[in-house]
């Protein structure tokens, strides 16, 4: 009898089109989970409950202040923050690691397109949000709410982003990332980010509210106003550095067991 040569094994080669395809796929799916809209609609629920014992009262300036100084700079980053650290976590599982990473896509383009999915999500997400405070504030006599409400969106839109980077980072870092995120809230954000010098730039929160104090105009408190291409062109940055420093982390890190670091 002739021995048969087996026939050599083709090798799939990456398609960067079919990869972000299928991360989309799956990324998007698990935001149309019951379980999440439940979650969402509890949390709206929150929301109204917070707006409602907001200190602003009836005043128009002082919703604004409270969208901006409480929704916008500390409500959005910090769930935005703790969903991207989640996110990360759960695709460095061993049973997402077995079916994720056994495909043929290079980590850091698994990286980029995990963030840019899990960020458009939570963009919509917290476009019903959005939609909530904006309904609710409608209420206040706000001059040019149409205006103040684009304005409002930038800043939300810039810190999901910012934030979601972020959160990818210290998930990859360690399992413990809330409390590196709370680390930073408090050293960052809240410390020298209320310091009235340049040094308060290293605050993304800060940047962002003094950038809409600009944009709306409330420009008592600012020794200088930011400008939108600027204070934008810093926020992209640290995304791209921190995606970088995600993606190298990542890509050396070994998986092989179900233990978390």
């Amino acid at each position: 009898m002739t021995a048969t040569t087996p026939s050599p094994v083709t090798r799939i080669e990456p398609n960067l089109a079919h990869a972000w395809g299928g991360v989309w796929r799956l990324t998007f799916r698990r935001f149309l989970l019951p379980g999440h809209w439940l979650t969402l609609a509890i949390g709206l629920a929150v929301l109204t409950l917070l707006f409602a014992g907001g200190p602003h009262g009836g005043n128009a300036r002082q919703t604004v202040d409270w969208i901006v100084g409480f929704y916008i700079t500390f409500l959005v980053p910090a769930l935005a923050f703790m969903s991207a650290g989640g996110a990360m976590r759960d695709e460095m599982k061993s049973g997402t690691v077995d079916y994720v990473l056994t495909r043929p896509i290079p980590r850091p383009a698994f990286i980029v397109f995990k963030y840019l999915a899990h960020t458009i999500c939570t963009q919509i997400d917290f476009l019903f949000a959005f939609g909530l405070v904006l309904g609710l504030a409608s209420t206040r006599n706000i001059p040019d709410l149409g205006t103040v409400a684009c304005k409002l969106l930038l800043g939300q839109v810039l810190l999901i982003a910012v934030f979601s980077a972020f959160g990818f980072l210290c998930g990859v870092l360690t399992s413990r990332y809330v409390i590196i995120g709370l680390t930073y809230g408090g050293i960052i954000e809240a410390g020298v980010g209320q310091i009235p010098t340049q040094l308060s730039r290293l605050s993304m929160t800060h940047q962002v509210r003094d950038l809409l104090a600009s944009l709306l105009g409330h420009t008592e408190t600012l020794t200088s106003a930011p400008s939108l291409l600027g204070t934008t062109g810093m926020l992209v940055l640290f995304c791209v550095v921190t995606l970088g420093a995600t993606a190298a982390l990542f890509s050396r890190r070994e998986f092989g067991g179900s233990a978390e670091s």
